[in-house]
């Protein structure tokens, strides 16, 4: 908690209300009680504000607010059905053209993107923007534009309904971006030591959805000292936390090695964001083309959007984007030949999985031999291959030796290069 920040939060009701029924089911009911508590960890709440048609609903949910000492602003649903948003709007500016007194955060507990406007221009007086939203149901340029963003169904702890999993899916929260975002601002301080609170804000303009309460952890110290295999910790002279990156991860990888690999796949059309999602997102596309015969890549490729959307909304569209262009750089895909397809765009003709690819792991394996490859002609040899830099490349990280090992597997199964004995 920063002593010295006053918040003011602003809850758009409805929207958190069906967001979460949807999300959770319908019999489950918003815990308040955490997301003002959520707020009360960042600083001192000085305005609470909950906007809905009150007139439609009970009792009980209006007594809970009320005893949280939260105000109920009644906005009737007669003017609309954005009547409560433009209401948030209006107090929000209204609150930032007086001056705002000594608010220095506004907490906007919505996931609605018509708000993106209003977060703009909190943020562009000086004010810290936390939102706080349901996962999948949050629009992404309102993530983008917040400071922070908290997902609730993560607060509270819950799971998606039994009934809408799917068996070998990701969970909604995977914390392995979470390790690769603190690796990354950690490895561009070049092991330099750097307060606790200024690395959690250099990892939040990176990715303003990063909260360690999306992982279950109460505070980012706890977050930390869960990731002591990447990053350690130490008290400064005035008390205060410091983090650098460990030894050991410090000496495993230059960063201008896979900055030089990436730039090598630019050259050649090959666009990649190292992730530890690359794999299951090529089994997808493995699984939804055999079993739908009948697709054109792009329609491939936004099925498996649309998969990870409903299933996993933390994989990005750029991550399953340029695995599409991966796949189709290193020719894992065959192309419908026909006459009629003659005049169709490539991308627009029915697809298939290449000869020779049996099983899910082929066609992960021949993608990764592809871009080896690329990489061992630019270089010169496959030998000249880092397989640390290529582990990180391949999968977003290096997890152990068996990893190391299958890379090497990998590059040792390259042709010869042209003018190697």
């Amino acid at each position: 908690m920063n002593d010295n920040a006053q918040i003011a939060v602003f809850i758009d009701y409805d929207n958190i209300e069906i967001s979460a029924s949807d999300k959770l089911g319908k019999d489950v009911d918003v815990e308040w009680s955490l997301v003002l508590e959520a707020a009360t960890q960042i600083g001192r709440v000085v305005v609470r504000r909950a906007y809905a048609d009150w007139s439609s609903y009970g009792g009980d949910r209006q007594r809970e607010l009320l005893g949280s000492g939260v105000e109920l602003v009644h906005v009737s649903s007669k003017r609309g059905k954005n009547a409560a948003d433009i209401r948030i709007v209006i107090d929000a500016l209204e609150l930032l053209n007086e001056g705002l007194g000594n608010i220095t955060h506004i907490m906007l507990v919505s996931g609605d993107g018509d708000f993106t406007e209003l977060v703009h221009r909190l943020r562009s007086r000086g004010l810290k923007v936390i939102g706080l939203g349901v996962s999948g149901a949050s629009a992404e340029y309102l993530i983008n534009a917040c400071d922070e963003f908290i997902f609730y169904d993560r607060l509270v702890g819950a799971e998606q309904p039994a009934s809408e999993t799917e068996e070998g899916a990701s969970p909604s929260f995977d914390i392995s971006e979470a390790r690769q975002l603190l690796r990354r601002v950690l490895q561009s301080r070049q092991g330099e030591w750097v307060l606790a609170a200024e690395l959690k804000n250099a990892m939040l303009r990176l990715d303003p959805a990063f909260s360690e309460r999306n992982y279950g952890f109460a505070n980012f110290k706890e977050f930390i000292t869960a990731a002591k295999d990447i990053a350690e910790s130490q008290l400064n002279e005035n008390n205060q936390i410091e983090v650098a990156l460990t030894t050991t991860e410090a000496a495993q990888i230059p960063e201008a090695l896979l900055d030089e690999y990436l730039k090598i796949l630019a050259e050649q059309k090959v666009r990649m964001t190292p992730n530890e999602y690359r794999p299951q997102i090529i089994f997808r596309f493995y699984d939804i083309c055999l079993a739908t015969p009948e697709l054109s890549l792009t329609s491939l490729k936004e099925q498996v959007h649309a998969f990870y959307q409903e299933s996993a909304p933390h994989v990005k569209w750029q991550y399953v984007h340029e695995a599409a262009h991966q796949l189709f750089h290193t020719y894992c895909f065959e192309f419908d030949q026909s006459e009629q397809a003659a005049d169709v765009r490539l991308w627009d003709r029915r697809v298939s999985i290449a000869a020779g690819v049996e099983k899910s792991l082929d066609l992960l394996d021949k993608c990764d031999k592809g871009l080896l490859h690329k990489l061992a002609r630019s270089l010169g040899s496959p030998k000249k291959i880092n397989k640390q830099a290529a582990a990180r490349l391949l999968y977003g990280s290096v997890r152990g030796q068996g990893m190391l090992d299958h890379v090497s597997e990998l590059i040792d199964g390259l042709k010869t290069t042209r003018g190697e004995a």
